[in-house]
């Protein structure tokens, strides 16, 4: 086929780009027929030099996750069928691949039919590319234009391909189609040419059919040319004039569909004696194509156009027949009932009963996409309307924990409707928790009677209540309606695997809430000390146990459990959940000082977000941009935080939330916005604000107290401060932070001797934790000292607060110290953070390189590859002057030992 000089120009400067370092994505889209693949087997003969990965998305009803994964050769634990994998993790597969070739020549990816490929594959190549700095990589994707069945996945990926090149094929030009027809016969003339050219609409698919069939002089000779609609009955016509055996190779090859088959494989189903002479016919023929020119080739047909037209022309009997013996040959069982389900001509209870029994097999061994499709297939093939109901809202329920959500949106309008009602409300509780809208979730689950409940099954009657405590956490409801719900839910004989994180998660918060402090105790203490002493199995309790340590400010043990639990996640083992637990490692990270690696953990967890952010990402991203000066991106994180929260008022987002608003209130040092505080707070959440529920962690009443000191509410600060002392679990800096606060209170109270006292007391008191805070204390030790005319001491407290300060990064208090102190330092950013000048990216790859981290560790760690981390490296050494990880490492740490940052 002859190319247009600008395609050609744009696959040559995509394969130039790709050697040069520069990852290229190139799309290539157009309606069947047009061309698309060919014009990806020009590329890949274009691609000289190149490791070319080859992979097609396959038309069938059912898409297994990673699909595209393994056809690349990705073999690895991180996309093995079975529990649910997070695309981005098991990217690092792909990512491996790539660095393992890269060495030997750049990369070529070539995907044909995206539009039918696994939606977990296409997230694995968007974020293989969206992530790429510096690889050698070029990615080809062939795909038809949107239509209703794209999913959220494949257009994502097709946009980050519409950032570079687009090879949009429109069909054959005029004069590709008159080079076409002389190539068979020099002597066409042109009006004939453009006849056949205008009749065919420019589909190189449908003139090169006509002119294999028919022959130029032919068909310029009809009075009318054959319809291009006509395929099916044309491939009938002309099948029937072929050898038995040919028909049959054919035949099986579109039953099996349009992948690649061996030819042994296409021999039995088909029931052909000589398959090699078929074999021969069919690739002359144009009917069937090789994958490579040996004999032992994989096969399948020309196009999808001709697939479908074979398929039409089988006769129903045998099509059913050849389903058949392809089901009783099949490579594994799902590949059996989807051919069996093929051949069923009419309701089939046997078979939907079995479909029923290895959906629920699926579900329980985590494969929920697989569970879903059976489901599924079971609901299509049940007789019964009542059942057939029921099997189609458990295959629901399947698909949103498979996150394959957009075939459940395309049903919502059936589902309102479903007359199940514990079932339905399931799937519309969980397809509401999904989009982030627990309040309605609640309100979903609530609506569905006890009489309801008690007479739906005992996974159904499970599911239910834990959707309905799960959600009444989420959204502030009644404690004791909640400890019901649980109650209830823990003596359910069949309870769903897949929402037992959630049951102990609701346990967790209940107990919290309710200061059980047995049950509490019981929970965390379930699992060893050490946190990778902790059974695989029990990593959720692991989660739970590292997310209160990082509530309660106990920040050392929270990294640690998050940090194993977020490790576990990378290497395959669980569900990230939204990206909560790298948030919550980031919220520990910042307590400890850590912000470079709070910044990267952060980004990585906004990476993950499905749909929305969750709110306690919301809630902690204001208090990362506050710190570091970028008070006008924490001004809008906290107004999206306020605007979820006030709706959805979920008590531990909420805590997170006043910590973020009193941090970038601290951070501001604008005493009218401070003043004011409190009132912002009371006006947002009302003034339940101000009680102190259940096991809260002094951390959230320490940051109330400020507040309220703030407003000059003393009272109210001392009653907070009280109760800051009476959590359980104190963290090892509760009392010098109290003392702090006491302080503080002193202070506004005109008490400056006492106020000395406690920040005296505080000062004494430091333990290595909460680097920010003996900051903030050493700031007021000195504005208390000076006023009592003790300069020395004034002065002794400004240069250990300014030091703390600098390590961290943490800008806008170092120039204010600097402009209180007089002193000549308070000058740029690039200053006092030797790291501003690099991009986000950047600083993520450098603070890993300053923690010692192998370029493999940080590829691991960032979701990247070797070369990416490469790349990056070289743009960090130009850009902050050094030569070397030893003399960047000195540059960072500034010859002062500090926080790992």
């Amino acid at each position: 086929m002859l190319w247009q000089a600008e395609q050609l120009s744009k696959i040559s400067a995509a394969l130039d780009a790709a050697r040069g370092g520069q990852p290229t994505v190139l799309g290539v889209l157009g309606e069947p027929g047009m061309g698309k693949t060919s014009l990806l087997r020009e590329i890949a003969a274009r691609s000289s030099g190149f490791n070319v990965l080859q992979a097609d998305g396959r038309e069938s009803a059912y898409r297994e996750p990673f699909d595209l994964l393994r056809q690349f050769g990705v073999h690895d634990d991180l996309i093995d069928s079975g529990n649910f994998r997070d695309p981005l993790v098991a990217t690092q597969g792909l990512r491996y691949l790539v660095d393992a070739l890269s060495p030997s020549g750049p990369v070529l990816i070539l995907v044909d039919d995206l539009q039918w490929a696994d939606q977990e594959s296409v997230e694995s190549l968007y974020w293989l590319v969206h992530r790429a700095y510096g690889d050698r990589l070029l990615m080809v994707l062939g795909s038809r234009p949107e239509g209703p069945a794209g999913t959220d996945a494949w257009r994502r990926l097709v946009q980050q391909a519409s950032r570079g090149p687009v090879l949009s094929l429109t069909g054959l030009s005029f004069e590709q189609a008159t080079a076409a027809v002389l190539a068979v016969d020099p002597g066409a003339a042109p009006d004939d040419v453009r006849r056949l050219w205008d009749h065919c609409a420019r589909s190189p698919f449908h003139l090169d059919s006509l002119l294999r069939q028919y022959g130029f002089a032919e068909l310029a000779a009809m009075r009318y040319l054959p319809a291009p609609g006509e395929l099916a009955a044309r491939t009938k016509t002309e099948l029937a004039h072929s050898a038995p055996a040919v028909v049959s190779l054919v035949h099986a090859s579109a039953v099996l569909g349009y992948s690649w088959q061996p030819l042994p494989r296409l021999a039995s189903v088909g029931q052909v004696d000589d398959p090699a002479g078929a074999r021969e016919a069919l690739v002359q023929a144009g009917l069937l194509v090789a994958r490579t020119p040996d004999m032992t080739s994989p096969l399948r047909t020309s196009h999808t156009l001709a697939r479908a037209a074979i398929y039409q022309s089988i006769p129903y009997a045998r099509r059913r027949q050849l389903h058949l013996r392809a089901a009783e040959q099949a490579g594994n069982v799902m590949e059996s009932l989807e051919h069996r389900v093929a051949a069923a001509d009419h309701y089939d209870d046997a078979l939907a009963a079995e479909l029923e029994q290895a959906a629920r097999a699926s579900h329980a061994a985590g494969d929920f996409r697989q569970a879903g499709q059976m489901a599924r297939w079971a609901s299509e093939l049940t007789d019964d309307a009542a059942l057939r109901n029921r099997r189609w809202l458990d295959a629901g329920v399947d698909m949103i924990l498979a996150r394959d959500v957009g075939w459940v949106r395309q049903q919502l309008p059936a589902i309102q409707s479903a007359p199940d009602l514990a079932r339905r409300a399931v799937v519309q509780g969980l397809m509401l928790g999904v989009e982030k809208r627990w309040l309605d979730a609640w309100a979903t689950c609530t609506s569905v009677s006890d009489t309801v409940l008690d007479q739906a099954d005992s996974v159904v009657r499970y599911r239910l209540l834990v959707l309905t405590a799960w959600s009444m956490i989420c959204a502030g409801r009644d404690l004791e309606e909640l400890a019901r719900r649980l109650t209830r839910a823990a003596d359910e004989p069949a309870p769903d695997r897949a929402l037992i994180g959630n049951e102990i998660f609701a346990r967790g918060m209940l107990s919290l809430r309710r200061r059980d402090m047995a049950t509490l105790d019981k929970t965390v203490n379930s699992i060893p000390a050490r946190s990778s002493d902790t059974p695989l199995q029990l990593t959720y309790k692991l989660a739970w146990r590292g997310s209160v340590h990082a509530f309660w400010g106990d920040a050392p043990a929270a990294e640690a459990d998050l940090a194993e639990v977020t490790t576990r996640i990378r290497t395959g083992v669980g569900d990230n959940s939204d990206g909560i637990y790298n948030g919550l490692l980031a919220f520990a990270r910042w307590q400890n000082g850590a912000w470079n690696l709070a910044d990267a953990e952060m980004r990585i967890a906004l990476d993950h977000v499905v749909e929305q952010p969750h709110p306690m990402l919301r809630a902690i991203v204001p208090m990362l941009h506050a710190a570091r000066g970028d008070f006008d991106q924490a001004d809008k994180e906290l107004r999206q935080a306020a605007d979820v929260l006030q709706v959805m008022p979920w008590r531990e987002p909420v805590h997170l939330y006043v910590i973020s608003y009193v941090a970038r209130l601290h951070a501001g040092a604008d005493p009218g916005a401070q003043q004011t505080g409190l009132q912002q707070l009371r006006a947002v959440f009302g003034d339940s604000i101000l009680t102190v529920p259940g096991f809260t962690g002094a951390l959230w009443i320490f940051h109330l107290a400020i507040a309220a000191i703030w407003a000059g509410e003393l009272d109210r600060a001392g009653e907070l401060i009280g109760q800051g002392e009476s959590q359980p679990h104190p963290p090892r800096w509760l009392e010098w932070v109290l003392a702090w606060a006491r302080g503080l209170v002193a202070e506004s109270a005109g008490a400056i001797e006492r106020a000395r006292l406690q920040l005296d007391a505080a000062v004494a008191g430091f333990t290595d934790d909460l680097p920010l805070y003996r900051a903030h204390v050493l700031a007021d030790h000195a504005r208390v000292a000076a006023s009592q005319d003790d300069l020395a001491a004034a002065r002794r407290s400004l240069e250990a607060a300014g030091q703390l300060y600098r390590i961290l990064g943490a800008v806008p208090y170092l120039v204010r110290l600097n402009e209180t102190a007089g002193s000549a330092e308070s000058g740029s950013l690039a200053e006092m953070d030797v790291l501003s000048a690099l991009s986000d990216r950047e600083r993520d790859v450098a603070t890993l390189l300053v923690s010692g981290l192998t370029y493999a560790q940080i590829a691991r760690d960032l979701y990247v590859t070797r070369a990416t981390v490469g790349f990056h490296t070289g743009r960090i050494y130009a850009k902050t002057g050094v030569t070397s990880r030893a003399e960047l490492i000195d540059l960072v740490r500034s010859g002062t030992p500090g926080p790992r940052n």
